[in-house]
């Protein structure tokens, strides 16, 4: 009994089916698992969020945003109180400036009289000593004059009798 020979085209389609079969296999696999990646992204990013809403309506959430209300609230305050005391430093910078640039003009002021009052003296103290001066070299003159003035000389001994000596 002779074997009964089946075609050609049967082999190589049941290659192809079963490739088939397992091309489709592959991508049901990878569908299912990009399903399951999607379901499981989705339910992770959900369970973040639910934590997430739960910590911020929590109590400790809400007294922590307001102890940092309260510390942003403070810094604001002491950062105002600091631009006003360094606005009053400033002013009081300015007033001390004009006070120190009047006080040196009227030293300035004071230190031109006094110089002119110290020439003027100087220049009396001069004139005295010029005077002075005169005067002596005048007196001076003068005795010299009596001294050497042969009219005056014999007027002089004229006046005063001779003083007799008797010494011998």
């Amino acid at each position: 009994m002779a074997l009964p020979t089946l075609p050609s085209y049967w082999c190589s389609r049941r290659l192809l089916d079963q490739q088939m079969a397992r091309q489709r296999q592959r991508e049901q696999e990878a569908r299912l698992r990009q399903q399951w990646d999607q379901n499981s992204r989705y339910f992770r990013v959900s369970d973040l969020c639910s934590s997430k809403q739960a910590e911020w309506s929590s109590k400790t959430s809400y007294q922590r945003s307001m102890h940092a209300y309260q510390r942003e609230k403070m810094k604001e305050e002491k950062r105002k109180r600091l631009e006003a005391r360094r606005e009053r430093l400033r002013q009081l910078l300015l007033e001390e400036q004009d006070l120190l640039a009047r006080e040196l003009e009227e030293l300035r002021l004071s230190m031109n009289s006094r110089e002119r009052r110290i020439r003027e003296q100087h220049g009396n103290l001069k004139s005295a000593r010029e005077e002075q001066r005169k005067l002596i070299a005048e007196q001076l003159l003068y005795e010299h004059w009596k001294k050497n003035d042969p009219k005056l000389r014999e007027v002089k001994t004229k006046e005063t009798p001779p003083l007799i000596c008797l010494s011998r």
